[in-house]
C-alpha cells in the first residue's frame, strides 16, 4: 500500500472512531432524557385534572383550556364572541361551563346521522308538501 493510502485508510478510522463516540454519547444523554417524558406526561395530566376541578379560568388558563392564543381570544372578547368576565372592568374572567357551551357550539351531524334523521322524515312524513294530481292540498 503507498503511504496516501495508508494516511487516508487511518484518517477514515478514525473519523469513524470519533463518530462512533459521538453516536454513543448522544445514546446516553437520550437515555437520561427518557425520565423527563414521564415528567413532562405527568405534568400533561395534573394540568388537565387542574382543570377539571376550576370553575372559574383567568384569562391564561382559559387560553390553554380552550386552546387558542392570546390575540385570538383578546379578539373574541373584544368583539363579545365569547362569554367573559370584567370583575373590576380589567381583568378578564371566564366561566368553565360556558366555555365548554361555547365550544360545542354549532354542532355537525355526522353524515351517517343526517342520512338517518332524513330516512326516518321521510318515513314519517312522506307526503309533505306533495302535490296530488297536479294540484295542491288546500289547508
Amino acid at each position: 500500500m503507498s503511504n496516501f493510502n495508508q494516511k487516508h485508510m487511518s484518517n477514515r478510522l478514525t473519523f469513524m472512531e470519533r463518530m462512533n463516540e459521538r453516536i454513543t454519547a448522544l445514546e446516553s444523554v437520550l437515555k437520561k432524557l427518557e425520565p423527563v417524558e414521564n415528567i413532562l406526561e405527568r405534568m400533561d395530566l395534573l394540568e388537565k385534572s387542574i382543570y377539571s376541578t376550576k370553575q372559574v379560568f383567568t384569562f391564561q388558563d382559559a387560553c390553554m383550556y380552550i386552546g387558542v392564543s392570546d390575540s385570538m381570544l383578546y379578539k373574541l372578547t373584544a368583539n363579545k364572541e365569547i362569554p367573559h368576565y370584567k370583575p373590576r372592568g380589567k381583568m378578564i374572567y371566564f366561566a368553565k361551563e360556558e366555555l365548554d357551551e361555547w365550544l360545542l357550539q354549532n354542532h355537525e351531524l355526522a353524515a351517517d346521522d343526517a342520512m338517518r334523521m332524513a330516512t326516518e322524515a321521510a318515513a314519517t312524513q312522506p307526503f309533505l308538501k306533495q302535490r296530488r294530481y297536479g294540484k295542491r292540498k288546500k289547508d
